[in-house]
């Protein structure tokens, strides 16, 4: 079974029709068509450029490593082709397709060219749905107590969607549609630290607020007849927003998900095969210096091991290589850090007595959402998929 990604969004018929069955007095503020139109539109956009990525990115570590080999399995070569003339004939070949593959890991990889095109094209479309999901969770807590009230006297629902869709709108225009401009400030060195914690000022502590007056309409004070009401909107966003992304986190974190969505999976398969091929590379280097103490019968072996010992090691360091275009030990602890910090805001979730508490603890989940979708942009920037 595959994991459902952005259920909070209600993407789908289904989770449509049981989030209405769940929650049928909050519903009109967890359903909102025009931002899931949106989000549906570019996060098909941002799948498709980190397909294109990965692939340029994989075929520019997969040239240079081919592009590598040509001269090391020159012996190789020699010891097939007995004939001299077929031996240079072919080997001449080899070294002009060896010299034109390292042209292609050149251009694709070590330039940037392409690559680098179609790498920010994917994070700004992904950084764009983040927003978007965010945007989408912070309005429902910044007006939380405005949702209670519509409920409570059973007036106000189309002023609501009316405010709503007007914030929308200005979301759009001041962010999606300048999205080039926008993406530097989440880039800039200062922006994200190696430990995972991306506030470059740490007093600014609601600077994940997408607008700033959200900040002090999160703060409003619930009269007491609306604590019914409010029940049902914390209960909504506890099983929408902050359990999914607790399930997410645990789903990231664990070796069920495919390859390329797996740190730990990478870890274990690329980790595993770049110690195979360093303990052949020795095996090898070590076969070679016995066969050369004996001349005959083993006599040219040396120079064919020895070639071997060095394929197996330059296919090492192309393993190597696509950890770090993948980076999955910075992922995984990416992923740590927004674990702990989602814990820590579900307890305080859980232990809440008052709105206000309630609020803190729901804008908690936010701040760290906001801090790992920065280190990911910034991790993610740096990535190069480069022997």
């Amino acid at each position: 079974m595959t994991f459902r990604f952005n259920d909070e969004l209600l993407l789908s018929k289904a989770d449509r029709e049981l989030a209405q069955k769940t929650f049928p007095n909050v519903f009109f503020a967890l359903d909102h068509p025009e931002l899931r139109e949106e989000f549906q539109r570019v996060d098909g956009k941002a799948v498709r450029a980190k397909n294109t990525s990965r692939r340029i990115g994989f075929a520019a570590l997969i040239f240079a490593t081919i592009s590598l080999l040509t001269f090391p399995i020159e012996p190789l070569i020699k010891g097939i082709w007995q004939n001299a003339d077929a031996y240079q004939t072919m080997f001449r070949y080899i070294t002009i397709l060896g010299a034109f593959i390292g042209f292609l890991a050149l251009f694709f990889g070590n330039l940037g060219l392409g690559f680098g095109k179609f790498k920010r094209n994917w994070l700004q479309q992904r950084l764009i749905t983040e927003r978007l999901r965010q945007w989408h969770a912070q309005y429902l807590i910044s007006h939380a107590v405005e949702i209670a009230t519509v409920i409570s006297t059973g007036d106000g629902l189309e002023a609501f969607q009316s405010k709503r869709s007007v914030a929308f709108q200005r979301f759009k225009r001041s962010f999606i549609d300048q999205i080039g401009s926008e993406y530097a400030k989440y880039t800039i060195s200062s922006a994200a630290s190696f430990s995972g914690q991306s506030v470059a000022d740490p007093s600014a502590q609601n600077a994940f607020w997408i607008e700033e007056t959200w900040a002090k309409d999160a703060a409003t004070k619930a009269d007491k007849t609306l604590q019914e009401p409010l029940k049902e909107v914390y209960r909504a966003f506890e099983e929408t927003r902050m359990r999914g992304q607790i399930q997410y986190t645990n789903y990231v974190l664990s070796a069920d998900g495919k390859f390329l969505s797996s740190p730990p999976k990478q870890i274990h398969i690329l980790g595993n095969l770049s110690y195979v091929l360093v303990i052949l590379a020795f095996m090898a280097n070590f076969a070679a210096l016995i066969s050369a103490i004996w001349i005959k019968p083993f006599e040219g072996w040396p120079s064919v091991l020895s070639s071997m010992a060095i394929a197996f090691a330059i296919i090492a360091v192309g393993v190597r290589a696509t950890l770090e275009g993948l980076r999955p030990e910075r992922e995984t602890r990416r992923m740590q850090f927004y674990a702990s910090a989602l814990n820590h805001a579900q307890k305080s979730f859980d232990a809440a007595r008052s709105h206000g508490k309630r609020i803190e603890a729901m804008s908690m989940l936010e701040r760290a959402s906001y801090d790992e979708m920065v280190e990911f942009i910034s991790s993610n920037e740096q990535a190069r998929f480069v022997l």
